[in-house]
Parts: C-alpha cells; sequence; structure tokens
C-alpha cells in the first residue's frame, strides 16, 4: 500500500514539474500598449504636474496620468473638498478641509498605483496652511500664513523656513495667496488677483506691496524656465523675469475654474505647460522659444485609430523617436532608440501611426510619432532574391493582411498556393525586412493581396498541365492584335502584371472548367497559373483568323477558278478566230 501511495505520489510530482516548465518555458508575448489617457475633470478639480506627467482631483478622487495609464486613489477619510496638490517623481502630498480644519497627506506612487502613506508633517500648523507647491527638481514646499516650508518624506531630513514675513500666523501676509511657486530661490504668488515676486528671505512689511508686479485678475501661475506663467480667465500671460515684460501666449479656452502648472521633462530637456481648460480638459503646451505651443489635449474624447492602413512602409530611426497615444492625447508611451525597424501604417495631420516591436524585450507597440521626427524610408525592392513567383513553404503557412504577425489573418496556405511576389516590403542596404507583399487568387477567384514572413516562402516549382486539360485558342476583337496574359486578375491597369503576350491563334490549356460569364480565365503558361481575360478565349467555334480564313479561303479559290475559266474560254475564242 506503502509503495502504490509513494509511487501515485511520485507521478504527480512529476507531472507538477513537467507542467511548471512547460509554463516557463512557454512564456506569453507582450501586447500591444496603446491606451489613450482620458480623462474628466469638474470646476473644483485641481492641476500639478511633473515631467510629462500630471495629476489632477476629481471629487475625492486623485488621478495620475503615467506612461499612457491612468491611476487613481479614492481618499476616504471623511473631508469636504481638496484644497491644493503638488506631485513630484514619486510621491503626491494634497491639502484638504474640512470645515475650519485643514488636512496635509501624502501618497506614493509607481506605474502600478496609488497608495497613501503614513507620515506626520512635523512643525507645521496644518490649519494655517495656504498651499503646496512641488520644483522641477521635486523638492515639496508648503505655505503657510506666515512662511513658506521646505517639506521632505524622508524622515531623517530636516524642513527649513523661507521667506519669513515676520508676522503671526492669524495676521499673515499670505493667508489670502492664491497660488504659489518657488524657483531659484524666489516666491512667486497671487494674493487677491495681483502678482507679486518677493525675493527676500526675511522681511516685515505690513502688506506686500512692496513686491508688488503686476496688477489683474490672476487665478494661478506656475515658474517655467525664463518666465512666470500668469493665467486669468481670457488667458495664459508669460512674465519675464529679467525685463518685467508681460507678453500674451494663449487667448482662449480659460475661465475662472482654470489653473496651469508647468514641468521641466528631463529625458526630453523640453518644459511643458498644463492648463485645465473650460471644458475641463487639460490641453498642453510645448514651452520653445519663449512661448507657448499647442501639443495636445487631454479630456474624456475617445481618440478613434485607424485600422485600414493607407501605407505600409518601412522606417528605420536615425535618432530617439517619441512614441505617443495618439495626436490627441499625446501622452508619451515610449521612447523607440535609434537604428530601430518600425512600419508606417497610416498619416493624418502631421503624424504617423506606427508599428514597432522590441525584439530585445518581445513587447510590441502601436502609436504615434511625429512625421518630421528622425526616421528614414527604407524603400521596398520588387526584384527580389526568391523571384516574382513563390509558394509557401510549409503547409498551412499564414498569410497576413499587414507585415506583422498580430495583423488579420488571411488564409492558412498549402503548400500548393501560387503567389506572386510584389516585393520585399523594404531593404536597407543589404538588409531585406523579413515580409514579402504577395498576390493570390482565393478560391472564389478574387485576387487578395497580403504578406508573408520571408523564412516561410520559397520559390515556386513550375506545374505541368494535366494531360486531360482542355486545349483552348487564343483570340482578340483586332486582327493581328496579340493577347496579353497577367499573373493576376485586376481590377485596375496599376495592378497589372503582365507576363507574357501571345498570338491569335495561340493554344493554352484552362486550369478549370470554363465558364464564360468569368472576367478571367485561369490558364497555365511556361509552367505557371496565370490569367486571361476571357473574351480573348475562344473555346468553341473559330478564333477571329480561323473565321478570316474560312471567309478569305472561299473566296480565293473561287476568284482563282473564275480567272481560269475566263482564261479557258478567251483562249478557246482566241482558237476560233483564228481557224
Amino acid at each position: 500500500m506503502k509503495k502504490k501511495l509513494f509511487g501515485i505520489a511520485f507521478i504527480i510530482c512529476l507531472a507538477t514539474i513537467i507542467s511548471c516548465a512547460s509554463v516557463f518555458s512557454n512564456p506569453q508575448s507582450a501586447t500591444a500598449e496603446n491606451i489613450d489617457v482620458l480623462v474628466s475633470l469638474d470646476d473644483a478639480s485641481l492641476l500639478a504636474a511633473y515631467g510629462d506627467l500630471f495629476a489632477y482631483t476629481q471629487g475625492k478622487t486623485i488621478c495620475v496620468a503615467k506612461n499612457n495609464k491612468l491611476l487613481s486613489y479614492e481618499e476616504k477619510s471623511d473631508f469636504d473638498e481638496f484644497v491644493d496638490v503638488a506631485i513630484n517623481s514619486t510621491h503626491i502630498i494634497a491639502l484638504a478641509k474640512k470645515g475650519d480644519d485643514k488636512y496635509l497627506w501624502a501618497y506614493e506612487y509607481n506605474d502600478r498605483r496609488i497608495a497613501k502613506i503614513s507620515h506626520k508633517f512635523s512643525g507645521l500648523f496644518l490649519n494655517y496652511i495656504v498651499g503646496v507647491y512641488a520644483d522641477n527638481d521635486g523638492k515639496f514646499f508648503v505655505m503657510e500664513t506666515n512662511k513658506v516650508n521646505s517639506v521632505s518624506l524622508n524622515p531623517d531630513e530636516t524642513n527649513s523656513a523661507y521667506f519669513n514675513s515676520n508676522t503671526s500666523l492669524d495676521d499673515g501676509l499670505y493667508k489670502s495667496v492664491k497660488d504659489f511657486a518657488v524657483s531659484n530661490n524666489v516666491l512667486y504668488c497671487i494674493d487677491d488677483g495681483d502678482f507679486y515676486e518677493i525675493k527676500e528671505q526675511n522681511f516685515n512689511y505690513s502688506d506686500l506691496s512692496k513686491f508688488l508686479k503686476k496688477n489683474g485678475d490672476y487665478i494661478s501661475l506656475s515658474a517655467i524656465d525664463d518666465k512666470v506663467l500668469l493665467l486669468n480667465a481670457n488667458g495664459i500671460f508669460g512674465y519675464d523675469i529679467a525685463s518685467g515684460a508681460l507678453s500674451s501666449f494663449v487667448e482662449e479656452g480659460l475661465d475662472q475654474n482654470s489653473n496651469v502648472c508647468c514641468a521641466y521633462d528631463k529625458e526630453n530637456n523640453v518644459c511643458y505647460a498644463y492648463a485645465k481648460s473650460s471644458q475641463n480638459a487639460v490641453n498642453m503646451y510645448l514651452y520653445v522659444d519663449g512661448k507657448l505651443e499647442y501639443y495636445g489635449c487631454f479630456d474624456n474624447t475617445v481618440y478613434t485609430h485607424p485600422v485600414e492602413y493607407d501605407i505600409v512602409n518601412l522606417y528605420k530611426t536615425t535618432s530617439g523617436v517619441t512614441l505617443y497615444s495618439s495626436p490627441r492625447h499625446l501622452q508619451r508611451m515610449g521612447v523607440i532608440p535609434r537604428d530601430e525597424y518600425l512600419v508606417a501604417l497610416s498619416k493624418k495631420d502631421g503624424y504617423i501611426y506606427v508599428y514597432y516591436h522590441n525584439e530585445k524585450d518581445n513587447k510590441t507597440q502601436y502609436g504615434y510619432i511625429k512625421e518630421n521626427s528622425g526616421i528614414t524610408l527604407c524603400p521596398a525592392q520588387k526584384d527580389t532574391p526568391i523571384g516574382a513567383y513563390a509558394q509557401p513553404l510549409h503547409e498551412n503557412t499564414a498569410i497576413y493582411k499587414y507585415p506583422f504577425a498580430g495583423s488579420e489573418k488571411l488564409v492558412d496556405a498549402s503548400i500548393y498556393l501560387q503567389l506572386i511576389v510584389i516585393n520585399n516590403v523594404g531593404q536597407d542596404g543589404d538588409y531585406t525586412w523579413g515580409w514579402y507583399k504577395v498576390g493570390f487568387v482565393d478560391s472564389q477567384g478574387k485576387t487578395v493581396y497580403g504578406y508573408i514572413k520571408a523564412e516561410n516562402a520559397s520559390p515556386y516549382t513550375q506545374l505541368t498541365a494535366p494531360s486531360l486539360s482542355k486545349s483552348v485558342k487564343l483570340t482578340s476583337k483586332k486582327l493581328g492584335q496579340y493577347i496579353s496574359l497577367y499573373a493576376l486578375p485586376f481590377d485596375n491597369e496599376e495592378n497589372a502584371i503582365e507576363v507574357a503576350q501571345l498570338a491569335e491563334g495561340s493554344s493554352v490549356y484552362l486550369k478549370e472548367k470554363f465558364d464564360k460569364n468569368r472576367e478571367w480565365t485561369a490558364v497555365y503558361y511556361d509552367g505557371k497559373t496565370v490569367y486571361v481575360r476571357t473574351a480573348n478565349i475562344r473555346a468553341f467555334g473559330l478564333t477571329s483568323w480561323q473565321l478570316a480564313l474560312a471567309i478569305t479561303v472561299p473566296c480565293v479559290v473561287v476568284a482563282i477558278i473564275a480567272a481560269v475559266v475566263i482564261l479557258i474560254v478567251a483562249k478557246n475564242k482566241k482558237s476560233a478566230y483564228i481557224k
């Protein structure tokens, strides 16, 4: 009994080991990551940004758009609303209030989730906090009514006080500040709609008028490079720190609920500006040469990606090329390195929809690149090593609609299927990308174009016409006109691939039962299947040459007989006259 149980246990263990080995030896291929980030803000939503990502609040939920994903965390605490939010590369801090009480919470995030963390903000008077901010280096600042504190979530680091107004917390000069930013040891803030630039670390003034730079009805600001962005209900303006000049950047799409924030993307060495629009979307701008260029919009609109591709071209990257989720929602999906190959599928509005497969990570992505990105075309070559005719190398070889395995499969082809090689898709010097574009005729007699992996195709083995094949004659509508044979039936002349021209009356073998109602008929020629217009086949009766001869020969014979008769009669008359 023990031996039997031991045997059963051994078999179970062995089966488990084999199944586990099969799992680990056949890893699942990575699927394409192409999810547009859709956001839907409300009038009370707050906005913050860091690098190429942004965070916003919606009700009691904090959301982060990161790496083409939307992360969210619903705050379960009892509170009325969020007052301010700030984000850096790893953490978020949020200021909330309930009645007269205020709360400061900390969260950490990664590519998968947002999680609340336990953190004590020692040395801060929570009910006197006005707002929070993170600079381009990811350093957090908290403004109280009379000073600004740097805040570290690392318990080993100490906080420091900045821009101390030497006033009490109750009478602090910052208590009505609407928004603020800290950059290069300078405090920028908006108080009662006016813009202030504070460079003194310690001061004792009864108000902020000494620091006033611009009067106005500003509601939000952010520091970017050499400027401060100021926003009101009419637009976004740039305040030049050096000259003090104010210039208009954006003049529409904003209202009293809008706010603006900017961030420096170190990886791409660019500054981005994010603005909450009047439509409760997030408009994204690129800061270039002292002005804002519209870059994209994140809203609740679903962007429809093309499913039928109007181009299929192979390109090679000449530099790192940024891949985006869509032309509208320009969330960065990653950077395609230099000297990588990608397939262009469609072009629209200055963007190219592409397919990219990273063989190193076995990861496939579909996304958009800018049309003026660092890419160069690898042109397709019609003269291929495999020749003009090919056939599948293996039984049930897949032929796809487009040159990548993730596209629609057209057919599992037999090794006897005759393929016409259109081109090799793309070639870069001596390197030929591993796909052929081919044409073939399906079971319904329809011409189909698709793509086959080069490793699955071989040169065509010539056919011999069966001995029982019916022989027919070729004919034309015009006497003496040659008849063209084609590799494939076609709808327009652009797709015509002419194989040969045969003279009137030439004999060919039918590949299939003759049907005079079809436009094209398959015949054998030079060991291959070719196609001729059915109108050029005379299956029964006489060809035009034969018909012409049938009419001409009797007439000639009659003419000859008549001529002979006339000569004989004339000769007889002459003989009789001589006598």
